[in-house]
């Protein structure tokens, strides 16, 4: 459900000179596939699996394509429950280095900032041994990016500082 309400999101984009009726039928779509997917997890689906072949779950999908809509669901749904769902590797990325790969999509910024805003530990290294911010675009918005990642390595640094004091 999840593949399918992105490839229509995709779909979707790449229709810039579309009619006003075909917006609609794909608006339509997108809010039956949303609910499909409310449904599917309302009965019992779980958040948590992960794909056999590729190890990635419902949030690697969801931010590889950008979808900002179930991206807001899932961390909902996972609201202070598991920062392992956050910081789940799949291929050796987050989603948080998947966000930050994500060159030209109108959302990047956002979906970091969810992600960070939800826990996303932005030190964690991949398979090349690169952080998040190693992924982030050269330019100007590769340089945005960089600075968000920044932020909030420096806040997930704190937080795991105050937690340490405590114990």
């Amino acid at each position: 459900a999840v593949l399918a309400h992105n490839a229509l999101l995709r779909e979707q984009q790449g229709l810039h000179t579309t009619v006003e009726q075909r917006q609609k039928d794909f608006q339509h779509q997108s809010k039956e596939l949303e609910s499909c997917i409310h449904l599917l997890v309302q009965t019992g689906a779980s958040i948590y699996s992960r794909d056999v072949k590729s190890n990635k779950t419902v949030l690697h999908y969801t931010v590889q394509d950008g979808n900002i809509s179930l991206l807001r669901y899932f961390l909902e749904l996972n609201a202070f429950k598991s920062k392992d769902f956050l910081n789940n590797k799949a291929h050796g990325n987050t989603a948080l280095h998947m966000a930050a790969a994500l060159h030209r999509d109108k959302n990047q910024k956002e979906i970091i900032q969810l992600l960070l805003d939800h826990g996303a530990d932005p030190s964690i290294r991949n398979l090349d041994n690169d952080q998040p911010i190693h992924m982030a675009p050269s330019g100007k918005a590769g340089d945005q990016i960089r600075h968000l990642l920044k932020k909030g390595r420096v806040a997930s640094a704190f937080v795991s500082c105050r937690r340490n004091a405590r114990s």
